[in-house]
This record gives C-alpha cells, structure tokens and sequence, in this order.
C-alpha cells in the first residue's frame, strides 16, 4: 500500500488488474483493454506499457488544464461503460471525484483520450460523492513514481 505521503497512486495487482487510489478511495480497473489499444505504434503492446502510457496521458492532461476546467482521466476500459476521475484544478490544488460513463471502453483510445477529457457526456459520480482535494504537484509526483515502479515487459 501507499506510504502516507503519497495523495494517488497507480499499481499493477495480481492477474490482469490494476488498482488506482486517490487519498481514502480505491478502484481497480482491466489491463486488458490498455495492451490492444489499435492507436499505439505496437498495437499489441504489453498491458503494464499501456498502463504507463495511461499514466502519461493523465499527468499531460492534469498539466495542461487550467484553473477551474472540469476534465475526466479514464481508468477503467469495460465493453459497455468506462470508470472516469472528474477532476477541476484551481490554485495549486486539484480536486477529483471517481464515476463512470456509459461510453465504451473499446471506442477510443486509452493511449489518446483527449476527445473525452474535457467533452465526457453523461459523467456519473459515485455514491456517495466524495470529492477529495490534493495538492497539485504531490499528485503529478504520486503519478510518476507510480509509473516508474511498473516494470515493463520484454518478450
């Protein structure tokens, strides 16, 4: 588990899951879908690669957003509904609530999710919302020292 200062994290679980956490919320999502994105250059890439291209979309769209922009980071790819963090930056803080949607997970690419990240309709929060707020840079921290703990296959 996270050591205390870590606010999210990303980690690889046993079989084909993937767990995400941001402060006292945790959610697994498929690897599945993130090794046959049919946008990446290898199409058929390992999942844990996919997993880190994932993580790089997230920090990309966590820095290009400004204050007070609501934007979505996918995380879950299922056949008929995708899991989603609604987060709104403002100042150096960044607040983020999980939910889902019902677009499918294999209808856009988890490597390029920019046509969803700020256009996500019909975005449901969980229940009960429990919106969370971080501070900005420890997250973007959190992110890349999740995706430098994943160990990317070779075959």
């Amino acid at each position: 588990m996270a050591t205390s200062n870590q606010c999210a994290e990303i980690q690889i679980t046993d079989g084909e899951q993937f767990r995400v956490r941001f402060g006292d919320e945790v959610r697994s999502g498929d690897l599945y879908y993130l090794g046959i994105d049919p946008r990446n250059k290898d199409h058929n890439c390992p999942a844990d690669v996919g997993l880190k291209r994932l993580i790089n979309g997230w920090i990309e769209t966590i820095i290009e957003n400004s204050d007070g922009v609501i934007f979505y980071l996918p995380f879950d790819f299922s056949d008929e509904f995708t899991r989603w963090l609604a987060c709104e930056k403002k100042d150096s803080e960044i607040t983020v609530v999980f939910g889902w949607a019902e677009i499918e997970g294999w209808s856009f690419s988890p490597s390029d999710f920019s046509e969803h990240s700020r256009d996500l309709k019909n975005f449901q929060a969980d229940d009960p919302i429990n919106p969370q707020t971080f501070y900005t840079p420890r997250v973007l921290s959190n992110l890349r020292s999740s995706r430098a703990r994943i160990v990317t296959s070779t075959y």
